[in-house]
């Protein structure tokens, strides 16, 4: 993922310790960049390396017991990230690494990477017998029962796997552990972990108690467990978690035939989540081809765009063809713009404006072709007719260029008059603007205040009127109000008139000593006695 331009005249290291806080923010919201700021102060950033000249690398830790690898590298002048959690685009966990190089200021070269050599040559001395040693002493927990179990009679392998099934369903159903969203996503990391050993004995098994333990998870989450609003902050069952953790489990899977088919029967699962997202692209296959066998008109989008190099021309257009239009009218135009299909374009376009008006198609259209005033003259007509469209912008451009304009202003008047009152104002048709307040009436006072010297009766009635009404009250508001209204009354009527006036309100008003210091502010100091607050 791109995070910033950097400069090529110094080294990738300056370029990452240059790097300001509000560089740093700018990459990503505001939400993003707090939730990596929190991470940064509660030192979750772990590991942190100089992997290569161009190259960093660091653990970050999760919300729970989760850690996800993050990279920060330069690629031409590019500065970009890569983390391996779920979330698609720039991470709290890559804001978080980039915090921690800004505040570390130095940071040590992985001394492995740097001296691997040594240490392979140093374990190639190693007897047999001192490698088992070794092995047996580092290497994890699940790597032992995996080889313990590879051989299990398939009767005692499943009353493991369904050991683990039903204290699974037992945690379901515990409502403390479900009001208590850090505990129960500690739980079923750990069921996830324990599955990763039997995942390549019985993966369907496994990918059945994942799916129905996903859907479960979604369920209560819609029924109001899994998430707490505390005061200062809120606790809630985090599903990027749950899906990286899936798909540590498929990656495991070492027939790679069986490793697809899981995979897919894991995301159709997961579309229909409220909460779990999962992409194609999640799992790394140097070959997609196998994935061809599961594409078929049935088949979803994200399969689709994750295959489309694979597709011809022909089968990506039948395939889009299948879709509802308001779902892939996009692809299936930029999919005819790539293979210079201009005309397949404009006559699909034509199929959709007949089958219903939509303003987006008839901006499409007219970026392929050009069109008679004629019918020109029916789009701005349905344009304004159809509620559901804004289009001022379309109107505002295209109603000049048809005939008999006048005919549309009135429609366009009758069915939508606040666009219309904006339109006669960005044509400056001052006299009609005035002609609509009686229908407006909150645009009245914009209107004065802009056209005062033209209308300058009404426009001295007005300020005089709202004067009145904000003197009712007290407050800097109200005064700030009134002094607004005098300017806009001064250059309406006599200099003498004006000055009475003011030094009329210091005076009735004298107590207000706020309101008399902003008139003085604005208008001139005069000595008045003051003094207390009215």
């Amino acid at each position: 993922m791109f995070l910033k331009t950097i400069d090529n005249s110094i080294s990738f290291k300056n370029n990452l310790l240059k790097l300001s806080q509000i560089d740093i923010k700018d990459m990503v919201d505001s939400a993003i960049f707090s939730r990596g700021k929190s991470y940064y102060k509660d030192g979750l950033v772990l590991d942190l390396k100089q992997e290569k000249e161009n190259e960093m690398r660091a653990r970050v830790k999760g919300s729970y017991a989760y850690s996800y690898m993050v990279k920060i590298y330069k690629e031409g002048n590019g500065l970009k990230g890569y983390c391996d959690c779920p979330h698609d685009g720039i991470c709290k966990h890559i804001i978080a690494m980039l915090l921690t190089i800004k505040n570390a200021k130095e940071f040590p070269e992985s001394i492995v990477l740097t001296h691997g050599d040594r240490v392979i040559t140093h374990l190639e001395s190693f007897s047999k017998r001192k490698l088992i040693n070794l092995v047996m002493e580092f290497a994890p927990e699940n790597f032992k029962k995996e080889i313990i179990l590879k051989d299990t009679p398939i009767e005692e392998f499943n009353i493991r796997i369904n050991e683990i099934a039903s204290s699974i369903k037992l945690d379901m159903s515990d409502e403390e552990l479900l009001y208590s969203p850090e505990k129960f996503q500690e739980k079923i990391s750990e069921y996830m972990e324990n599955l990763k050993v039997f995942v390549n004995r019985n993966p369907d098994e496994v990918l059945e108690i994942v799916i129905d333990l996903a859907d479960e998870i979604d369920a209560k989450q819609e029924e109001g467990y899994l998430w707490i609003d505390h005061y200062h902050s809120e606790e809630y069952f985090d599903f990027d978690i749950l899906s990286t953790e899936i798909m540590a489990l498929i990656e495991k899977i070492e027939d790679k035939k069986k490793q697809i088919e899981i995979f897919v029967k894991f995301t159709e699962s997961s579309a229909n989540s409220s909460y779990m997202s999962v992409n194609y692209s999640d799992l790394e296959l140097e070959d997609k081809t196998p994935l061809l066998a599961y594409f078929d008109k049935n088949s979803s989008l994200k399969l689709y765009h994750y295959l489309a190099e694979l597709l011809s021309f022909e089968e990506k257009e039948k395939f889009l063809l299948e879709y509802e239009s308001n779902y892939i009218y996009s692809d299936l135009l930029d999919l005819y713009k790539v293979y210079n299909k201009k005309e397949r374009a404009i006559d699909y376009l034509e199929e959709l404006l007949a089958e219903k008006f939509q303003l987006e198609y008839v901006q499409k259209l007219l970026e392929l072709t050009d069109i008679s005033t004629q019918r020109l003259r029916v789009f701005i007509l349905l344009t304004i007719e159809d509620r559901r469209s804004g289009g001022f912008d379309f109107i505002y451009e295209n109603i000049k260029k048809v005939e008999k304009k006048e005919e549309l202003e009135k429609l366009w008047e009758e069915k939508r008059i606040y666009d219309y009152y904006t339109y006669l104002e960005k044509e400056q048709r001052v006299e009609e603007m005035y002609l609509l307040l009686k229908k407006l009436p909150n645009k009245r006072e914009a209107f004065l205040k802009k056209y005062k010297e033209r209308y300058k009766k009404e426009a001295i009635e007005l300020f005089q009127q709202e004067i009145k009404k904000n003197l009712k009250t007290t407050g800097n508001e109200y005064y700030k109000k009134i002094a607004e209204y005098l300017s806009h009354l001064k250059p309406l009527i006599e200099a003498d008139e004006f000055d009475t006036m003011v030094h009329n309100f210091k005076s009735e008003y004298k107590r207000r000593r706020n309101f008399v210091a902003i008139l003085e502010k604005k208008f001139g100091y005069l000595k008045i006695n003051i003094g207390s607050e009215r």
